[in-house]
Formats: C-alpha cells, sequence, structure tokens
C-alpha cells in the first residue's frame, strides 16, 4: 500500500506534520496541493472568465478551456471519494466508529462552511422557510422545481451534495472493499458510462438534465456515480500495493487539458470524471516523479490546506469587492490576493483550530490536513 509518510525529505508532506503535530501523519500531500487548482479554477471561471471572455480577440479554443472549467466539481466529487476511501477503507463499522467519522465530517466541513454563509448576510435578505435549509446543508436535497431552497453564497450547493456523499460512504466502502477486482472494474465502467452518456457530472440543477427523468430525480444522486468512481480508483490504488500506475501522471493531466479544450458539450465532464480517476492514481503512486516532488512544495501544500476556505469564500469576496470597486476593473481584480490573503488566514487561524476543538471535545485524537477532503466547489 502506498502511503505518504511525513519525512525530512519531503518539505510539503513535512510542513503538514508541523501544523498537525503529528510527525507519524499518513497522508497524500500531492493530491492536497492539487485541490488549490482545482479551486483557482472554479473561481476564476465564476468570477474572471466573463471579463476575459468579452473581448472579441479571444481564441476559440481558449473559450472552450475557460468556459470548461466548472468541471473541477467533478473533480472534487470523485478526489472525496479516493481520499475517503483511502483513509478509511471500509472502517466505519460500529457506533463508535460510527461517531467518529460524523465527528470527523463534522469537524472538517461545518464551522469554515457556517462562516462562509454568514459572510453573506451583508448581501442577502431573510426570506423565511427557504432559507433555513441551507444550515443544514440539505438544501440541494430536492428537486429544484418542487421546492426552490435559496441559497446565500451559492457556490455551497456543492457542500450539500457532500454531506449526502457522507452519508452513503460507509455503505459504499464497505460494498467496494469486498467486491473482486472485475467487479470494481466493471462498477467504474458502469458509473463512467452513466456520467457520459446522462452529462450529469455537468449539471448543478434539474433544469439541465438531458432527459426527463433527471428532472425528478435529485442532484445528490446524479452526483453519486462521480464519487463512486472515485472510492473505486482509491480502491484499486490500495491493491496496487504501492506499484506505479501505468500511465505518468503528467500525460494524464495533459489529456484532461486537451479534452477540455475539445468542446463545451456535457460529456466533456464525464470524461474529467474518468480521467481525473486515473490522474488521482497516478498522483498516489508516484513519490520521487518531478510532479510530484514539485505538488508537495511545502508552499503548495499550504494553499491545497486553505483551498477549502479559499472556494468557499469566494463570493463573498467577488461581493464585497464589486461594492468597493465602483466600476474600476483594477480594483475589483484585487479580490484574488485579497482572497488568498483571507483564506490562508482563515485556515490557520480558524479552520484548523475548530476542527481540533470539536475533534478533542469528542474526544478523538489530532487530525491530519487532507485527512479527508470536502472540497467539491462550482
Amino acid at each position: 500500500m502506498t502511503l505518504y509518510k511525513l519525512r525530512s525529505g519531503h518539505a510539503g508532506e513535512a510542513f503538514l506534520g508541523e501544523i498537525t503535530g503529528r510527525r507519524d501523519a499518513v497522508l497524500i500531500a500531492p493530491l492536497t496541493t492539487t485541490r488549490f487548482i482545482a479551486a483557482a479554477l472554479v473561481v476564476f471561471y465564476h468570477s474572471g472568465a466573463t471579463w476575459v471572455l468579452s473581448h472579441p480577440q479571444a481564441p476559440a479554443v481558449l473559450r472552450t478551456l475557460l468556459l470548461n472549467f466548472y468541471v473541477s466539481v467533478t473533480y472534487f466529487f470523485t478526489l472525496s471519494g479516493f481520499i475517503l476511501h483511502f483513509t478509511y477503507r471500509g472502517g466505519v463499522v460500529g457506533a463508535a466508529k460510527w461517531k467518529n467519522y460524523g465527528v470527523a465530517r463534522f469537524a472538517r466541513i461545518y464551522p469554515v462552511y457556517l462562516l462562509a454563509v454568514l459572510a453573506m448576510l451583508p448581501f442577502a435578505r431573510w426570506r423565511g422557510l427557504s432559507d433555513l435549509p441551507q444550515f443544514l446543508l440539505i438544501h440541494w436535497w430536492l428537486p429544484d422545481h418542487l421546492w426552490h431552497w435559496r441559497a446565500w453564497n451559492l457556490p455551497t450547493w456543492t457542500l450539500s451534495i457532500e454531506f449526502f456523499l457522507y452519508l452513503c460512504f460507509p455503505f459504499l466502502s464497505r460494498l467496494i472493499a469486498g467486491l473482486e477486482s472485475r467487479w470494481v472494474w466493471a462498477t467504474i465502467a458502469a458509473a463512467g458510462i452513466f456520467v457520459l452518456v446522462s452529462g450529469s457530472a455537468a449539471i448543478f440543477a434539474n433544469s439541465e438534465g438531458r432527459y426527463g427523468w433527471m428532472l425528478w430525480t435529485p442532484i445528490p444522486l446524479l452526483r453519486l456515480p462521480e464519487f463512486v468512481i472515485g472510492i473505486c480508483a482509491g480502491e484499486l490504488h490500495l491493491r496496487r500495493e504501492g506499484r506505479r500506475f501505468p500511465v505518468p501522471s503528467w500525460l494524464l493531466a495533459l489529456l484532461l487539458l486537451a479534452g477540455l479544450c475539445i468542446s463545451r458539450a456535457q460529456w466533456v465532464a464525464g470524461f474529467t470524471t474518468l480521467t481525473a480517476a486515473a490522474f488521482m492514481s497516478a498522483v498516489a503512486s508516484e513519490r520521487n516523479t518531478r510532479l510530484a516532488r514539485f505538488l508537495s512544495v511545502r508552499a503548495f501544500v499550504l494553499l491545497g490546506g486553505a483551498s477549502y476556505a479559499f472556494y468557499l469564500f469566494h463570493q463573498p469576496a467577488h461581493f464585497a469587492m464589486l461594492r468597493l470597486a465602483g466600476g474600476s476593473k483594477l480594483i475589483l481584480a484585487l479580490q484574488y490576493p485579497v482572497l488568498l490573503a483571507s483564506a490562508l488566514l482563515i485556515f490557520l487561524l480558524v479552520e484548523e483550530p475548530a476542527r481540533e476543538w470539536v475533534r478533542k471535545r469528542a474526544g478523538m485524537k489530532r487530525s491530519v490536513i487532507g485527512e479527508a477532503v470536502a472540497l467539491p466547489a462550482g
């Protein structure tokens, strides 16, 4: 089994150990860095792509690439399944394990999530019952034409789906861990065909569904196959027991980039899901390649740790800078360094202390950064 232990020769991994105080922590540092890269693409898609595309001289391939940055969402759902399975692998059994799992997931996402929702108060109005579900993380569970639940901080729709995936994970992890390898591959194939044919990995609202039945299917169920593919990829990675993935990560990264430049059709999101799962497996199995060392640089791993806050606070930061900018594009562009600095401060001064405070009150051990990723974005 490929486990990345913190040693002095790997700065990024050692840095994670310094923050958590656990020199024996086990995690995949390069994948922590990719979280920030994917989050940055989503942030730019939401707040910067339109400005770039407003220039008539922008090449068509650039337009296609920028408008496909939303597929980072599927990367996060897939990565979440991969890392959760790597961390727990069917181990959530019994009342005590369920409690620890639940507390760890709550501590991982809710304190900063709540802060990010409240950060939108200056830009939102309370409208009664429809505002309540966002505080319970269930605001994206019903088809939107049946009940329109509001989200002050719109990107939090992905966290509502992630909460649903958390609930499903213990059952899916045990099931997949017990399958023969051929059936794990068959599950990937079935889920992959589903996301490619249905285009489910490209939608965030039922109205975007390609088929009539998708209008009535809750979005968390439509996005579940991406999570399942991540779990299956994690299971196959563990079964390789340290052997390298047959395709190098740099080649898979180039393949992924090429796919994003080809088309804006919904199938591109499904292609991204499958390619991303392979990329994660390759990165997790590499240790001494140039790309692995690059992604393990101390500063990059710190950015990966702050990527959750970076994603959750990009809408409040954008709205605040819109008010301050007064039409100035130069001032509006300052939202990115302001957001980055704010995310780092929130990560170090709020997110990590709050997570450890919750875990300590529940009698749990200190956690590790990236222990189980929950950073969907979109």
